[in-house]
Formats: C-alpha cells, structure tokens, sequence
C-alpha cells in the first residue's frame, strides 16, 4: 500500500466518526449551527482555522453571531486573533442578512436539485466574501462535500509533495481551481481514497490532527 493509503486504514475510524459529526450539523442542526458553520468558513481565508473557530465560538457564547453589530463582532474577532477583521465582520453582517435566520431553506433554495459541483459553485456566488474555496469548505462541514475538494494552502502543498500538481499557484482563478480539482480527484480516485477523507488525511499529515 502507498503511505497515503497506510494513513487511510490507520485513522479511517476518526476520519469516519469526523464526516459523521459533519453530516450531523445538516441533518440535526438548527439555524445557528449551520450558519456557525458558514462564518466560520467566511473568516478561514488567510486565517488560522483553530483560531477561527475559536472565535465563532466566542461570537456564539456571547450571542454576536445572532445579535452583534459590525463594530462588536470586528472587536471579537481580532480579540481571537482573526485576520481582516473589518472585512470578516462586514461580510458575517451581510450573510446574516441574506441567511439568517431560516439558514438551512435558504441555503436549500441555492443548492436544491443541483450536482455537489453545481451547489458549490452557485453557493459561492451568493455568500458574501467565499470564492469556491469557501464553498466547498462549508459543503463538507455540512456532510455534502462528496465529488468537490478544498484546495487550501495546506492541501495545495501536499498536492505538490505527491507530484499532482507541480507547484503551488501563486493565485487561483475559477479556471485553474476546477483543473486541480480535477487532478485531486483523479489522485484520490488512483488511491482508493475517497476524497473528503483525502482531505482529512492531508491535514492529519501537515498538522497531526482531524480538525474541520
């Protein structure tokens, strides 16, 4: 077996038990949970995910996510070491207003009857501050991330060490995402992996842990 796949058997059961707890927040989560999970994806860009959970979860404790202003929810979010904290705080205002509350009819009336591909690309078009990045992070906190990758740095260098891609791109258009994409898939598929875990398995190796 390949060191990927080696990987894949030896934490296949946290990799399981993770999209489980993903899939979960669709299924059994009320608004606050599914929009906890799109701010959350909305302040990952240039930021430190650990960091920007912890601070959604600052903004819920404190009831920001529902009621806070620009201003207080900006304070919050560089209090928790979020990057760009204006522009976060901007685009968690806006997204609150086009999904908040009613989250999971409204993300539905985006996706509804598309392919995983198709709802991810309508779905980034319509969430103020996400590029096809973000909107496939969020799908697959969601549980419907299957056929879509999250091509973040850390994939992005892996990729690279596995000879997928040649070099990390310095920018990403729409054009070059889908064609890496593509080349992740077709990777995952040579390595009996699905994807999502591919995913799961790229960050166990660059950060030693199943994270979101």
């Amino acid at each position: 077996m390949t060191d990927l796949l080696n990987v894949y058997v030896e934490i296949k059961k946290d990799i399981d038990k993770r999209l489980g707890e993903f899939a979960a927040i669709w299924k059994n989560g009320g608004d606050t949970e599914i929009f906890k999970e799109l701010c959350f994806c909305t302040c990952t860009p240039q930021n430190n995910a650990r960091k920007a959970w912890g601070a959604i979860l600052y903004l819920e404790k404190n009831e920001m996510i529902e009621k806070g202003d620009a201003l207080s929810i900006a304070g919050a979010l560089r209090e928790n070491g979020v990057r760009f904290h204006q522009n976060k705080a901007r685009y968690i205002i806006t997204n609150r207003e086009n999904f908040y509350p009613d989250t999971k009819n409204k993300i539905l009336e985006v996706i509804d009857n598309k392919s995983c591909v198709e709802a991810r690309d309508s779905l980034q078009k319509k969430v103020f501050g996400w590029g096809l990045k973000e909107a496939s992070h969020f799908l697959r906190n969601v549980g419907m991330g299957d056929g879509i990758c999250i091509l973040d740095r850390h994939i992005l260098r892996q990729l690279v060490v596995y000879g997928v891609i040649n070099e990390v791109p310095s920018s990403i258009t729409g054009t070059v995402y889908h064609k890496i994409e593509q080349k992740m898939l077709s990777f995952a598929e040579r390595e009996s992996i699905p994807v999502d875990a591919l995913d799961l398995i790229f960050w166990y190796k660059e950060k030693n842990e199943l994270f979101k």
